[in-house]
């Protein structure tokens, strides 16, 4: 367990913020925390709940002197929240978000916040169709992936600690290229949501034909349109800044309607089975990141120069193969002025393709049994 941060500022004290506040006071990950939200109930609700220690009259004067921020606003007004903390940012500060779409987050990151500082883009795969801070809750991150996207101006060391607290909240890590992650999310998460309005609204439209419609509604339509009651302004910001994937996902998903319509319509019913049965296989595989791992843990040591930047290739050249990292640290420099990345990872078969995979990119990665995480 990484020692506690001695101060620690929520930018944004809503059902994310608010439980990843919580969860840092839980598990003695912070010190101090203090909060602020563009809406002053809503700060004042965490502090009455226990999740901050204390209320800041602006972002900045949450942020100035704190070893970790992390902005918990709406995406597209982080980069306004950037621009305004980045004159009191203390050197060696660890800033993270908790934003859906990464892209424009980190290119905000690299245009307002200055070279002292450590960003790690950061996003929980978690939520609820309840908001703000009422509904927070400090094991809302267990078991959950939370994706990291490291900057390339990132310390090894401050990447490393984010991560292990990252780890102590119960979630899964996995790190991603901004790119990569806003096509992936786009797929399992922003169209999932659009389907659910849709259907949710078409459903409406229907309702004035069949009267009591909404009394039939199933288990289905029910877990199918549950998404629908989601915050529609954090959405709109999600959806907009995302717009170009989905898109072309929209393309996709709608070809993929006419295919169906073509084989109902035409009757052909050994097309439409195996359809159906290529979707079941696909559900049926479906599962936590660690579901079906070898309990045993291996330790990948790769040896780096001690840089900004350094991370960030590592970790993401074995993110990109799926691959949930448990833990990491580096090894300071040796006399040589080279040091050891040495990274964890459950089960042999992903390490070995974790080793495959760096030693493709020419980075040397040596494989050993560890004995404990």
């Amino acid at each position: 367990m990484p020692a506690p941060m001695s101060r620690v500022a929520v930018i944004g004290t809503g059902l994310i913020g608010g439980s990843l506040a919580l969860a840092c006071k839980s598990r003695g990950l912070a010190d101090e925390i203090r909060g602020w939200d563009l809406r002053v109930e809503h700060a004042a609700h965490a502090l009455d709940r226990g999740a901050i220690d204390a209320v800041a009259a602006s972002a900045a004067e949450a942020a100035a002197g704190c070893e970790l921020i992390i902005v918990a606003t709406p995406v597209r007004s982080i980069p306004a929240v950037f621009r305004e903390i980045a004159g009191v940012l203390k050197t060696g500060a660890i800033v993270t978000d908790v934003g859906s779409i990464k892209s424009s987050v980190m290119k905000a990151a690299e245009e307002f916040l200055p070279g002292k500082v450590n960003f790690i883009g950061g996003h929980p795969m978690t939520g609820s169709e309840l908001e703000g801070v009422e509904a927070a809750d400090p094991d809302l991150f267990v078991n959950r992936c939370y994706i990291l996207t490291p900057g390339l101006k990132c310390s090894p060391e401050a990447f490393a600690l984010l991560h292990r607290m990252v780890r102590e909240l119960g979630a899964m890590t996995l790190s991603m290229e901004a790119e990569r992650h806003d096509r992936a999310v786009a797929v399992v998460s922003h169209l999932p949501h659009l389907l659910a309005l849709s259907l949710m609204n078409l459903a409406m439209r229907k309702r004035e034909e069949t009267a009591n419609l909404f009394y039939l509604a199933a288990g289905g339509f029910r877990d199918m349109t549950r998404i629908a009651a989601s915050n529609p302004s954090i959405w709109m910001d999600i959806l907009v800044e995302n717009r170009s994937p989905l898109a072309e996902l929209i393309e996709d998903f709608t070809d993929g309607l006419q295919g169906l319509k073509a084989m109902l319509a035409e009757g052909r019913e050994a097309e439409l089975r195996a359809y159906m049965y290529n979707a079941r296989r696909g559900r049926q595989s479906l599962s936590p990141a660690l579901e079906g791992l070898a309990p045993d843990v291996y330790t990948i040591t790769v040896p780096v120069e001690d840089r900004p930047g350094v991370i960030s290739e590592i970790t993401l050249a074995i993110g990109a193969l799926g691959i949930n990292i448990e833990d990491l640290e580096l090894v300071h420099p040796l006399e040589n002025e080279k040091g050891l990345l040495r990274i964890l990872v459950r089960g042999r078969e992903n390490a070995e393709q974790a080793v495959a995979g760096l030693k493709a990119r020419s980075v040397q990665a040596h494989l050993a049994r560890a004995e404990t995480i």
